[in-house]
This record gives C-alpha cells, structure tokens and sequence, in this order.
C-alpha cells in the first residue's frame, strides 16, 4: 500500500537538511534537476548560546529558525546531537520480526542506563537488510566473519523520547515540519561513503565534538562520537597566550584564513605550527585510537580518510593528520552539482548529506 501511493502522489523535488551545531544553524537546500540533485542554497547563521543545553533559550532557537528557513519550504530534516544519541553495532543472524524486537530491547537495556520505556528506539540493517527498511544504508557486502556465519550488521539507536519531542515542539513552533530526525553519521556516509570502495574513514571535526564513520565497500562498520573538536585548539590558545576563550578563537580563524607563518596582530608571535602542539595533537591521538580501536575489532585497516566540518578550515590539519596516521587524508568533495556562484564549505557537510535523504 505505501509503495501503491508513493507511485500516485506527485513525487518531491525539493529538499532541506538544517542541522543545528553548537555555533551555527547550517541549511542546505537540495533539488532535483533533470533527474540529478543539486545544491541550490546554503545559509548559516549563529546558534543561541548554549543551544540543546538544559540552560538554553528555546525561543531563541525559534526566532533562528524562523529567520534562517527563509525560501518557502516548510518541511525539514534535521539531526540530533551525537551526544545525546546511544549507539551500538551488533552483529545478529535473520531473525523474526518479534524476536528481533526482544534482542534490540536485550542490548538497549545492557548499554543504556535510561528505563526503555523513556526511549525512542530504533534498529537499522546495515547491510542487506529488512524488507520495508526504507531508510537503511545497504549495499551487498563480502560474508560474514568467521564464527558469524549468517550474521549481519545492525545499527541499534536509543534517544531519550523527551528529547525528539523537543526538536519536533522547536521546529513546530517556527513553522517547521520535521520530516525525519536523522543521524549525523547516515548524512556523511550518504555524502561520502555510500560508494566509496575498501575502507574509508570519514571523519567531521565539530566544535566541541568529532564524528568518525567507518565504511567499508559501502557498508558502515564502525561508529564513533570523538570528545574532542575545534575548540581544543582555542582553548590551547587561550592557555597558551592568557587570552579570553573569544579572543583565542579569533585567532584560531585568522591563523586559518591567513596562511602566513606569523601573524602581528597576535599576542606575541603565533606561527601556524603553534596550533598542532597542543589541541590538533589532541584531535590526532582521539582520531588514532579509535582507528586502532577499530582494527583491533574488526580485522581490518582503514585506507584513507575524509575529513569535513569546520575545523578542516585549519589548513595544515590534513597534512598533519596524513603524517601522523601514516595513510592518505584529504577535505571531501560531495559529487553533487554546486551552481557557480555557491562555493562548499565543509562545514555544510551534514546538512547536505540530511537533504539528500529523501533524494538517494
């Protein structure tokens, strides 16, 4: 029946991913020309301080919102902070239905403190998948490990049902329909590494916190939220020259903007090579162990990694990273369409990946 009117109603075109970041609301809007997506708008503005904390101001976020939908579209797809997001790979062999729901519910309640009754849960087929997982990023992938014989990947997820109550009453109240909350982590593998071939790391250095994706031949194999981000860079500053966390991350940007080895307008002088003492090394060792988390369990070597998110606008942190993990690192490049007066920045990452939900 869901097919039988999918076929009927007049098919969408026209897309909107916002994604709500510690510092900035980032919108990307995505429509489909002549059979092919493109990227027709992206717009940013500041996020209320302290945003998806118990202290911030809700309306605020309202009023954002409001002012930065702009272009007529009412219907959204959004995504919830890493942070508050459980989640965990199981492997499991086809099951039924039911008892598929009573393993999910076993491993919720042995990784989650939070009562199962207070959370939305949700389990995502990794690889073939389930009949009527729709939403699911799969693509054949090469047999099970040994000692798994028949089993599969799956993505079980565990939010507070507060919390997506939250988002919907927000994005409600600015005129918003939220069409699907989605995960930062299926927006960058929809970008990056749906296609990918081998083993790619896709890495999306926030603010305050990292994402790392691992896919292999198509297929998410690893996830990971890193507690580390940008910030660790203008606190470093901060510590480093006695300066207000404000004033270190004005620096922070122009030593990223300028390219210079120095920089006057800086207390003392600040070489770029500053920045990777102190909180790029941080960012690297985050990075590292988990690769080798990942190796460790599942056999198997990452070959290259992406980066996105706005910390790649420090320009020396490929290279850095390319040297310290001894394998190839390079900012990524969606193959969408981008008009000539539109230019990427890899800060957008997630919200073009969330528009492109309803698209690939």
């Amino acid at each position: 029946m869901k097919d039988f009117l999918k076929r009927l109603l007049p098919r969408k075109t026209h897309f909107m991913g916002i994604d709500v970041g510690t510092y900035e609301i980032k919108v990307a809007e995505v429509k489909v020309i002549d059979g092919m997506p493109e990227v027709v708008a992206l717009r940013r503005r500041p996020s209320p301080q302290g945003v998806w904390t118990k202290e911030f101001d809700e309306e605020e976020l309202v009023e954002a919102l409001k002012e930065i939908a702009g272009s007529g579209l009412r219907e959204a797809i959004t995504c919830i902070g890493g942070e508050n997001v459980v989640g965990r790979i199981v492997r499991l062999p086809p099951m039924e239905e039911k008892e598929l729901e009573q393993a999910v519910r076993f491993e919720v309640e042995r990784f989650v403190p939070t009562p199962v009754d207070q959370l939305i849960v949700r389990s995502v087929w990794l690889e073939e998948g389930e009949d009527g997982a729709e939403e699911t990023p799969r693509r054949k992938t090469s047999s099970p490990r040994a000692g798994e014989e028949g089993a599969k990947g799956l993505l079980i997820l565990a939010v507070p049902a507060a919390v997506i109550y939250q988002y919907h009453s927000i994005f409600s109240r600015a005129g918003l329909l939220v069409t699907a909350v989605d995960l930062q982590a299926f927006a960058l593998w929809r970008l990056f590494g749906r296609g990918a071939p081998g083993t790619v790391a896709i890495a999306d250095i926030g603010a305050q916190t990292s994402h790392l994706v691992v896919v292999r031949e198509g297929v998410i194999r690893f996830l990971r939220l890193l507690p580390v981000g940008g910030n660790a860079v203008s606190n470093f500053l901060a510590d480093t020259y006695g300066v207000e966390f404000a004033e270190a991350e004005r620096m922070k940007l122009e030593a990223a903007a300028s390219g210079e080895n120095e920089n006057p307008g800086f207390p003392g002088v600040l070489r770029e090579a500053d920045l990777f003492h102190g909180g790029i090394m941080e960012i690297t060792r985050e990075l590292k162990r988990s690769l080798e988390f990942y190796y460790t369990q599942e056999k198997d070597r990452v070959e290259r990694v992406i980066l996105s998110g706005g910390a790649v606008k420090l320009k020396e942190l490929p290279e850095h990273l390319q040297e310290a993990l001894e394998i190839p690192v390079e900012v990524g490049l969606p193959a969408i369409g981008l008009p000539d007066d539109i230019q990427y920045d890899p800060a957008y990452a997630v919200a073009i990946g969330l528009a492109l939900r309803e698209v690939v």
